[in-house]
């Protein structure tokens, strides 16, 4: 008899685990950006003196504070997930998984969770000075928070500081620094936060203008516009050299994600970007001759440069990958799906052998 395997228990966690994941993301940025954007405001009044930007900092914190709610309950409920949904991933990984999660906790969170309260209600309680600290500590640890977050999440794009020992069966880490300042987690923490920038930045632009329609508090709308504008235009400019480490690293580090990314199915040398194109939904397979775009114009070269620094480089595309044979830019022939497969086979065959010997006490 051949048991069947039900599925739907997946589904039904990736649907959960998503659902959730999608709502913290939509807060969580957007808590980085507005959490800098009144940490500016409340610098000024410092500076000043100007009651007007006491009162225009309490606006944006009260906003805030909503979305910090949401976005602590909502992560809460993801760091549970990851030990009922996501169980088996937790043990098998939870020595190198769960010490950033740790870490983020015990001290990014408990920072920002300390001096939030004082940010909050202690603007008649302490001194200018230390709510003003205690305001940029406040962002300081939530920024902190996604460093950690974004660690652990690096560390499952890319593998590192870690050996699979067999006689636990289990991924144990050895180099904790290499997990922690993996070039894909450094990457994609910046590019991060200042996406989180520009989203609290539109965020405050966005509701300053609607006051700004309907004639309510002119120069509360006109000074909050001031500072998201520019703070945006700086993330702006900054997340253009963040965007493209990301991206490198993809290409480096994860062939696969770049060829879907960019719907490359044939790559090749001097490889174009696509600037502007229309997917073809009749694209079922990458067997199946169809042209992926209906249209699409590219501009020649840029995507073998923004991958290999090189605009002559070669970048697989992910029929080339699927299939290998193909000779790398470090001078070695791509292996195909079909040969990894078989090495993973003999891997998994070896563990078998090596547990059996154990077991029988055969240390030949």
């Amino acid at each position: 008899m051949i048991a069947s395997i039900d599925t739907s228990l997946i589904d039904w966690s990736r649907a959960q685990f998503a659902l959730t994941a999608m709502y913290h993301w939509l807060f969580v940025p957007l808590t980085l950006g507005l959490g800098v954007i009144q940490a500016i405001m409340e610098t000024i009044y410092y500076k000043t003196g100007n009651e007007f930007w006491k009162k225009t900092a309490q606006f944006w914190m009260k906003l805030f504070g909503i979305n910090f709610a949401i976005g602590v309950a909502t992560g809460l409920i993801l760091e549970f997930e990851f030990g009922t949904n996501w169980s088996n991933y937790s043990w098998f990984v939870g020595d190198i998984f769960g010490a950033p999660l740790a870490i983020e906790g015990i001290l990014a969170f408990f920072m920002e969770a300390t001096f939030i309260a004082v940010m909050f209600f202690g603007w008649d309680k302490v001194s200018k000075r230390f709510h003003l600290a205690s305001t940029w500590l406040t962002i300081i640890g939530a920024t902190l928070s996604a460093l950690w977050i974004l660690i652990a999440n690096a560390w499952m794009q890319y593998p590192a500081g870690m050996h699979f020992n067999p006689d636990t069966v289990r991924n144990e880490m050895f180099d904790f620094w290499a997990v922690a300042l993996s070039p894909v987690a450094i990457n994609k923490f910046f590019h991060t936060v200042l996406s989180g920038w520009i989203t609290g930045a539109v965020f405050v632009i966005g509701i300053s203008s609607w006051y700004l329609l309907k004639k309510r508090d002119t120069k509360f709308s006109l000074e909050s516009i001031k500072v998201g504008a520019i703070f945006g235009l700086v993330a702006s400019i900054l997340i253009v050299w963040t965007g493209d480490g990301s991206a490198y690293q993809v290409a480096q580090k994860q062939p696969m994600k770049l060829a879907a990314m960019e719907g490359l199915y044939e790559g090749g040398n001097g490889t174009g970007l696509v600037a502007i194109g229309l997917l073809n939904p009749d694209k079922t397979s990458y067997t199946d001759n169809v042209n992926p775009f209906i249209f699409n114009i590219k501009i020649p070269k840029l995507l073998s440069f923004l991958a290999e620094r090189n605009v002559d480089a070669y970048v697989p595309g992910i029929v080339n990958l699927i299939e290998g044979g193909y000779t790398t830019n470090q001078g070695t022939v791509a292996l195909s799906a079909v040969e990894k497969i078989e090495k993973g086979k003999t891997a998994i065959q070896a563990l078998a052998d090596y547990r059996k010997a154990v077991k029988n006490k055969d240390e030949v």
